[in-house]
């Protein structure tokens, strides 16, 4: 046996073994976890259970803060909390991935991007997160015509995703582009009284891709209130709960026409789940988990995981369509 050739292989075969230990291990680490933050209203935290309270164990609560003796309390007292909503959703929908997301939420209902910058920028402006993302109050970015405050919705979403950008210049911003309201729409003397539907949404569309196309820093839009539309459009939801659901649709909209029921909630986490991740929601599948808590029924889940799709891929090929006509 002629050693000076076998003594190489020999190194190299024991180098392997001894090395087999740390590969190991380094294969069996969990990855380190995205810690992303919803800054927003009721818009995000829900109206009604079990959306409210839905997976609130795995969300991390921003308005409750420890007190001296350690137990968690409500900042805010007309919030009674800790919420779950639609971050919890989308806790559920990742941890079904295969994805490790750490949720936290900054939610007061009723309150805009200014009341977050005002009040919340201790909570905004860390340089922990990895993403957040922002909406403003229902009608803040809506014409001054209909009821809203556009300049500043605009004014604070750019603010706020420079104090993001200062903590940690390599987070990811979204803006969440939130829905039309029926009881804005149907009902009289409203700011979008007698106007179809897709005016409401049309505006928050302007509003919220404007935002992100003159600011130039946000990663992107979840397009919501677009799947909302489309799911109108398509006859998988009802366009107006007033006249009541027709057979064989979901109504997206909490009984106060306002608020997303189950079924909106579910949609807008499919969305943020696609736009945030680039999973694709349809993976999920008819047994998917959150649904079936919610009580949605296996082929609607399918069906809303498609909307969701199909909507944030239609935003990208229309934003990739302008950006070639502008070369």
């Amino acid at each position: 046996m002629n050693l000076s050739h076998s003594f190489p292989r020999l190194l190299a075969l024991a180098g392997a073994l001894f090395s087999l230990p740390a590969l190991a291990q380094k294969s069996t680490d969990p990855a380190k976890p995205q810690t992303i933050l919803f800054v927003g209203n009721s818009f995000f935290h829900g109206a009604f259970q079990p959306v409210l309270s839905y997976n609130k164990e795995r969300v991390t609560d921003e308005n409750y803060k420890p007190d001296r003796t350690g137990q968690r309390r409500r900042q805010y007292e007309h919030e009674e909390g800790p919420w779950g909503g639609i971050p919890g959703i989308f806790k559920k929908l990742t941890d079904e991935a295969g994805l490790h997301y750490e949720v936290h939420l900054e939610a007061i209902s009723g309150q805009t991007l200014k009341f977050h910058y005002d009040s919340a920028l201790a909570v905004i402006q860390q340089p922990k997160w990895d993403k957040v993302v922002l909406h403003d109050y229902s009608t803040g970015p809506v014409p001054t015509r209909h009821g809203g405050q556009p300049a500043r919705f605009y004014e604070y979403a750019t603010r706020l995703e420079q104090a993001v950008h200062t903590a940690n210049p390599a987070a990811q911003v979204y803006l969440y582009q939130t829905w039309a309201r029926a009881d804005l729409t149907y009902p009289t003397d409203k700011g979008y009284s007698g106007l179809p539907l897709d005016s409401m949404t049309h505006d928050l569309h302007a509003a919220y891709y404007q935002e992100a196309a003159q600011n130039g820093h946000f990663a992107g839009v979840a397009p919501a209130g677009d799947a909302w539309l489309r799911a109108v459009q398509t006859g998988v939801a009802d366009a107006n709960p007033y006249d009541g659901i027709e057979a064989g649709k979901v109504d997206l909209w909490g009984p106060d026409h306002y608020h997303p029921s189950t079924y909106g909630a579910y949609l807008n986490a499919c969305v943020l789940l696609s736009e945030l991740t680039g999973y694709d929601p349809r993976r999920l599948g008819a047994q998917e988990q959150a649904a079936t808590a919610l009580g949605i029924a296996p082929p609607v889940a399918v069906e809303l995981q498609r909307l969701a799709y199909e909507q944030v891929q239609a935003a990208k090929k229309a934003g990739k369509s302008k950006a070639g006509k502008r070369k």
